[in-house]
């Protein structure tokens, strides 16, 4: 990737276009989580997309740190970390005591 070199204008136009498509991609479940916070509750839905989207965010960001000049997967995915933060901190706030307590039951059948 360039970064924001503009030796290679192309490169860095895809990459911009990349990041607002990305950070748009982040803002997608925003109706789901209006409607957990108007309802009080988090209906069924489940934790795991959120918590894997968070995941994929920082391994972006690590490997990003190990190259040089991506600032633009910084920026992004650094957003995208904030944005599934809050995620999973609006499902905590009103899923169910036992939701809380073992929220991720299906990441244990993938496990094992």
């Amino acid at each position: 990737m360039a970064g924001l070199s503009l030796h290679h204008p192309l490169a860095f136009a895809f990459g911009l276009l990349d990041n607002i498509i990305s950070f748009m991609t982040y803002l997608a479940p925003l109706p789901t989580f209006y409607r957990i916070y108007k309802s009080k509750s988090t209906e069924g839905f489940q934790s795991v997309p959120y918590v894997v989207a968070l995941f994929s965010a920082m391994l972006w960001i690590y490997y990003a740190l190990l190259k040089s000049d991506e600032i633009l997967l910084i920026t992004v995915n650094t957003a995208g970390c904030v944005i599934e933060t809050l995620y999973i901190v609006v499902y905590l706030a009103y899923a169910p005591k036992k939701a809380k307590v073992r929220p991720w039951p299906h990441l244990l059948l993938l496990a094992g």
